[in-house]
């Protein structure tokens, strides 16, 4: 993924009582110490595939461009449309992110949705690479995967954390998304045996199925980033801004 670091931070703070806790002690720049990557999406979409990341999945009527407008507050952030129902776009990357014991890990991502009850949108790690749909991404039941966001049907979070086919179902939250708002979503892995969602900085969802049968730990992942609209007319809005994953090495 392409870099474009907004700010001179090499380490968050050390104090984690506050606001987005997940990222205290954690890099925010590449170092010796941590892996970062992190893409503002200000480079050009070819064929509905941002630059830097590996494959889309479009269906017809949907999709991706770098949007510059600055009616949504921020400008160089991907824009993903869809014209009818059920219909959307999803993008992932590379298999390099891997959950290692003993090693902390964030993926976080600043989503805008013009619609928060007819709409899903999820982002995570999944090592599926090749689906007929944007939504197998995170609904498949054959593939290992950890995503966070909002299902069809409701502004709250949702996450789900699937091992080889575990059986696992999603987990709604405690912190929902409103209509036309920016906010940063956000998966931590402690390096132990928890994965939580964040909303805001503010702690969402805490994975409660037992953790080693259902969190694919030890397998190469790909990043990714799906919306899809709901059952209604259609012509939903995604925005992301930005997308950051740190991993301590």
């Amino acid at each position: 993924m392409s870099t474009g670091f907004k700010g001179p931070l090499i380490h968050s703070p050390i104090s984690n009582q506050g606001a987005y806790q997940y990222r205290s002690k954690m890099g925010m720049i590449p170092s010796a110490e941590w892996v970062v990557d992190f893409d503002d999406f200000t480079d050009s979409v070819t064929t509905n595939v941002p630059t830097g990341w590996t494959a889309a999945i479009i269906d017809t009527g949907a999709t991706t461009v770098v949007s510059t407008t600055a009616t949504v507050g921020a400008t160089g952030v991907l824009l993903i449309s869809d014209a009818t129902a059920s219909e959307g776009a999803a993008f992932y990357g590379t298999k390099a992110v891997q959950l290692v014991s003993g090693k902390k890990m964030f993926i976080e991502c600043r989503v805008r949705l013009d619609d928060v009850t007819d709409h899903a949108f999820q982002f995570g790690l999944t090592d599926l690479t090749a689906t007929a749909n944007p939504e197998d991404l995170w609904t498949t039941t054959a593939a290992n995967l950890i995503t966070f966001g909002i299902l069809d049907g409701a502004a709250t979070t949702s996450m789900l954390c699937d091992k080889s086919n575990s059986g696992s179902t999603a987990e709604t939250g405690s912190r929902s998304l409103s209509v036309n708002t920016w906010h940063t979503l956000a998966i931590f892995y402690d390096g132990g045996s928890n994965i939580k969602g964040y909303v805001d900085g503010n702690l969402s969802n805490t994975w409660a199925q037992t953790f080693a049968s259902t969190v694919p730990t030890a397998t190469a992942l790909a990043p990714f980033i799906g919306a899809l609209n709901g059952n209604g007319a259609g012509g939903n809005s995604t925005w992301v801004d930005y997308i950051r994953i740190v991993q301590e090495r």
